[in-house]
């Protein structure tokens, strides 16, 4: 009897064998082919890499020198870690996974995903907390020749746009004068504490307020936040209705003062995957409006959705990753594997019961 019960475990042992030598095998029985849009991907994160490399250069001309202990990249879009203009706290390393350029290849996806066409309007919510992400956003829109209605908050959290000597506004600018973005912010608010900067001391929002002002762009800093909501909404609807909504980080205004942002999923968000979740802000009206919303948070569980690496030391180069293609295995090779596994392990089992007799 234990003989037999010997033998009936190297079944096992083979089934075990047979799919560990199978699965190595798979190499040679993939193909992989171009993602769809891969041209449009790669020019979109080639054009974000340019973006983020004129930032650099244009803090480094201010003489705004790069801090390798928080930014190993050097990439020149982290931020400090505090200031008058600081609003929240921020994950360091959250901030760095947003520098990869591929990142705009995500958005390319995602944007076509929500079936933005060419010409069409997207409503855009950006947050200073993620100013390379913002990049990516608006590096993908140009791409694609969609029409970004973008309005910016200022305030942002720990390690983002976050210096007072070059704000989201200054990078924003720099880079329509480098004709590396083709539009800019329609406007923007403080952000912070009730979108209004409270949270910010009295020099730095009268310091914003004067660059708001030499930038001629609209200022919106209503009596409340539902306020500042409403002023963003009739924005957005201005010139008529957009193809999806995108919100950059997560500012008061983009859900509410109130809302379950954590129970939001990074990426497309259709209007009917949002059920028993808290809401409020932009994000609701949007969905409300039946409105696809891209949103652009929490960007560990953003970056393992989509096979983007987290924190990378160095930083992938654009058209690196699974974004840009497809790979497919061959079926036969898959199907006779896990059949005969599945035969062995049948077999295994026709020898115990025949043992219990």
């Amino acid at each position: 009897m234990k003989k037999g019960y010997e033998t009936r475990d190297l079944l096992l042992v083979a089934a075990l064998a047979l799919l560990v030598s199978g699965h190595f095998g798979l190499d040679y029985f993939r193909t992989e082919t171009p993602a769809p849009w891969r041209t449009e991907k790669l020019a979109a994160a080639q054009r974000a890499q340019a973006s983020m490399a004129a930032v650099r250069d244009a803090k480094a001309a201010r003489g705004i020198n790069l801090d390798r202990m928080s930014d190993p990249n050097g990439t020149g879009m982290i931020g400090v870690r505090w200031s008058g203009m600081t609003t929240t706290l921020g994950v360091l390393e959250a901030k760095r996974t947003s520098t990869n350029p591929n990142f705009a290849a995500l958005a390319v996806g995602l944007l076509k995903a929500c079936g933005a066409q060419r010409g069409d309007r997207v409503a855009v919510n950006v947050s200073a907390s993620f100013p390379a992400l913002s990049i990516a956003v608006l590096a993908a829109l140009d791409t694609l020749e969609l029409q970004p209605v973008a309005i910016a908050s200022l305030g942002a959290s720990m390690w983002g746009a976050n210096d007072p000597r070059f704000t989201w506004l200054d990078m924003e600018q720099h880079l329509l004068a480098e004709h590396l973005i083709r539009k800019g912010s329609l406007a923007v608010s403080l952000g912070g504490a009730g979108d209004l900067g409270r949270d910010m001391d009295e020099a730095t929002r009268t310091q914003l307020h004067a660059r708001i002002r030499q930038s001629g762009i609209r200022l919106i800093e209503e009596a409340d936040l539902a306020k500042n909501i409403a002023a963003r909404w009739a924005l957005y609807f201005e010139g008529g209705t957009p193809a999806c909504f995108i919100n950059v980080g997560g500012n008061l205004a983009s859900a509410g003062a109130a809302a379950d942002t954590g129970g939001l999923k990074p990426g497309l968000i259709r209007p009917a995957e949002v059920r028993g979740i808290k809401l409020g802000g932009l994000v609701q009206a949007f969905l409300e409006r039946q409105i696809p919303v891209i949103h652009l948070l929490d960007l560990k569980a953003l970056a393992a959705a989509h096979g983007l690496p987290f924190d990378p030391v160095p930083l992938p180069a654009p058209g690196e990753g699974g974004l840009y293609h497809e790979t497919t295995f061959n079926r036969p090779y898959v199907a006779t594997l896990l059949g005969c596994a599945l035969l062995l392990v049948a077999l295994y089992v026709r020898r115990g019961r025949k043992a219990q007799h």
